[in-house]
């Protein structure tokens, strides 16, 4: 069902809302409409659209460029003011928050890199498992990345990664069996699973990955706190020897509320082709 509806005769009518309440096939797994303008004002936040020393446009200014109803505007707006986005002064109006009233949110930055390395470092989070299975038949892909033959299993694990305390990630392990028994399910800790095969004797050499978007289900919505359909970042990586043997499939999912990927980039000019290339 849509935010709003057409007004009466006579009452004039408001722009047609740029934000949606239900899905294309008419299915209940859509974003509610104030969690989608909550998302984009948060946005817009992020890019420094709003100055700190003036006042963010109003409820109805909202409310009329985006089509949707002043309670709905009044829901996102509570919502940014609870991550400590923004502060609301009675008869003022609403300010994005000073970089020093943010830096002492609890929501904290955004967490930037691989988090691996990011735990090397000293960020610390916990694990906690979601799903193991010691012995189970992988999907296709699952297969062809760690090079398996179609009736062949593996270890899978699903954890759930927290930072201060808010979700981060969902995480999603394959080992081939020729790794497993390093990550036993009585041997799980807050570790990332390649740490523990580390410290097992097992050597990475290199690792092909690859970063995407995709909607949140049901399941991991709710692991992360999210609304279902509200946009991840999906990481898949299978890590390899130096022999190019898998030795681990991943797939990890991003709350993009907390997550951003960060790279390193130099220019390459030595070809006749010039290119960017990824240094960290």
């Amino acid at each position: 069902m849509t935010d709003h509806k057409t007004a009466p005769d006579g009452a004039g009518s408001r722009p047609e809302s740029r934000l949606r309440g239900v899905s294309s096939d008419g299915s209940k797994r859509a974003i509610p409409v104030y969690h989608q303008l909550r998302s984009i004002l948060r946005q817009q936040i992020k890019d420094g659209l709003f100055a700190t020393d003036k006042p963010m446009p109003s409820e109805m200014q909202l409310s009329t460029c985006y089509g949707v109803s002043r309670v709905t505007v009044r829901r996102a707006l509570e919502m940014l003011e609870s991550e400590g986005l923004i502060v609301r002064r009675h008869g003022v109006g609403t300010f994005v928050a000073s970089d020093l009233m943010r830096a002492q949110n609890p929501a904290g930055p955004a967490v930037s890199g691989l988090v691996e390395n990011l735990i090397s470092m000293g960020m610390t989070t916990t694990a906690e498992l979601l799903e193991f299975s010691a012995d189970m038949a992988p999907p296709a892909r699952v297969l062809q990345a760690l090079g398996l033959q179609h009736d062949d299993t593996v270890l899978r694990l699903v954890r759930l990664r927290r930072h201060q305390n808010l979700p981060l990630s969902v995480s999603t392990v394959y080992l081939p069996h020729s790794v497993s028994h390093l990550a036993a399910e009585h041997l799980l800790d807050d570790r990332p699973v390649i740490r523990m095969l580390e410290e097992g004797g097992v050597r990475p050499h290199r690792a092909e990955q690859t970063l995407s978007a995709v909607p949140a289900d049901d399941q991991v919505a709710n692991w992360l706190g999210l609304a279902v359909s509200s946009p991840v970042i999906r990481l898949r990586r299978t890590i390899l020897n130096d022999k190019g043997e898998p030795l681990e499939h991943y797939i990890g999912l991003y709350n993009p509320d907390h997550y951003e990927y960060h790279m390193m980039l130099t220019r390459d000019n030595s070809a006749s082709q010039p290119q960017w290339r990824h240094i960290g």
